[in-house]
């Protein structure tokens, strides 16, 4: 006679052991569906540059200047390397430039920005590519992607921060 069925103790820690693993394969299992390509892109920057193979930049115009061109051509050269993507890029202001960014039509700015900018919290600042100071303010030449793109983000990021170390 089994064990198991004689004792009702065992019997019952018998179930609920059952129980706890039935559970277990259950949870594994919406983890494994709920899994994909992470980090992942709100409305899928990276995989539409990789498909196109452009890359839409906007330069804030007076933003590129002698001292800090070759860092930024380096940069966007990384990009291209990194997405086998071509930047094709638009000149402008700051406002009408980030506000394409915010509505999808741009995939990155770069331009002259400080550190405490009010866009700081509409879109996400990258580390700067280079750094100068007005008065007493610290004025970075970031990059800037839309919020949520966080597969493309991470892209910008390690591209700015290979190019500081040399890489």
């Amino acid at each position: 006679m089994d064990v198991a069925l004689s004792d009702p103790r065992k019997a019952c820690r018998s179930r609920r052991f059952a129980a706890g693993v039935a559970w277990m394969v259950s949870l594994l299992g919406l983890l494994t569906a709920s899994c994909g390509p992470y980090p992942r892109d709100i409305e899928g920057s990276f995989d539409r540059i990789g498909t196109s193979k452009v890359i839409r930049v906007g330069v804030v115009e007076g933003s590129i200047r002698p001292t800090n061109s070759a860092v930024a051509t380096a940069y966007l050269r990384r990009l291209r390397a990194a997405t086998g993507a071509t930047p094709r890029i638009t000149s402008g202001s700051s406002e009408p430039l980030l506000a394409s960014l915010e509505t999808g039509d741009l995939d990155l700015v770069i331009g002259e920005f400080a550190l405490d900018s009010p866009w700081n919290t509409q879109a996400t600042l990258i580390e700067p590519i280079a750094e100068r100071t007005v008065g007493d303010r610290p004025i970075g030449l970031s990059p800037i992607a839309r919020n949520g793109e966080n597969r493309w983000i991470m892209v910008l990021e390690r591209e700015v921060r290979d190019l500081k170390a040399g890489e």
